[in-house]
């Protein structure tokens, strides 16, 4: 009987005794940081300090951790946030940036970043990852903006459509290293800027992309490596079942 009064009272004991441990210290941890840089450690304690939430010297049972994740839940950057303590008086602050998979500058200038839920995140100057481009004649939603995913907006939806392209591209070694930017030209047909060569890829509409590229990447295997990179300056696949080019 003593013995188990004895293991009762213990876990009490301990758990007291974390919860009157005096914050010392936080540790931010943020996921893929070194890739792609969003958001750092100096922001989030930055922000954390704005809210005028109080840490550094209070009683760990004191801190307001809920209120912490909801403001990093807040920051379009961040895909998700946990903070917790420790019985060492450390606050852990962890967080997971979004990843991008396509940059977005719309008809009007504007610059945004779509992960891969289609969540829109905004471009800011601190930092520019490199991955393809979408631009010309395209528009980004207010929803979306706002926070809806493009994946839940129509199926005809040009962004979306042109979403579901990239994610394609992003998924093939060949055309994610090959297919440098995506171009929307004035009648909303799709035009392929590459990394090799010094041509234009007229594409036309985004329907049917597999089977175009099935026929891009044969013409590309097969025939550039004997005619040369830079024979042509345009290809056209506008039109069905063919793929026309021209000299320069």
């Amino acid at each position: 009987m003593p013995l188990v009064i004895y293991m009762t009272i213990i876990p009490s004991f301990v758990s007291d005794r974390v919860y009157n441990e005096i914050c010392r210290e936080i540790k931010i941890s943020i996921v893929d940081s070194s890739q792609y840089r969003f958001i750092t450690n100096a922001n989030i304690l930055s922000m954390i300090q704005d809210e005028k939430i109080e840490f550094l010297g209070h009683e760990l049972n004191t801190i307001n951790l809920e209120g912490i994740e909801n403001l990093l839940l807040s920051v379009r950057e961040l895909e998700c946030a946990e903070a917790y303590t420790t019985a060492d008086g450390v606050l852990h602050v962890d967080a997971n940036q979004r990843d991008p998979v396509m940059r977005v500058i719309t008809v009007f200038g504007n610059n945004y970043y779509i992960d891969k839920y289609g969540y829109v995140i905004p471009h800011r100057q601190i930092y520019t990852p490199r991955m393809i481009v979408v631009s010309g004649n395209i528009e980004v939603p207010d929803s979306c903006i706002m926070g809806k995913s493009i994946l839940e907006e129509d199926d005809n939806l040009l962004v979306r459509k042109t979403f579901s392209l990239v994610e394609y591209i992003s998924a093939d070694e060949f055309w994610k290293r090959q297919i440098e930017q995506i171009w929307i030209n004035d009648k909303k047909e799709i035009e392929l800027v590459p990394r090799v060569g010094d041509h234009i890829v007229k594409f036309g509409e985004v329907g049917n992309y597999k089977w175009k590229f099935n026929v891009l990447r044969t013409f590309y295997n097969q025939i550039m490596p004997q005619a040369g990179w830079d024979k042509y300056d345009e290809i056209d696949m506008r039109f069905n079942g063919q793929l026309v080019c021209r000299k320069k």
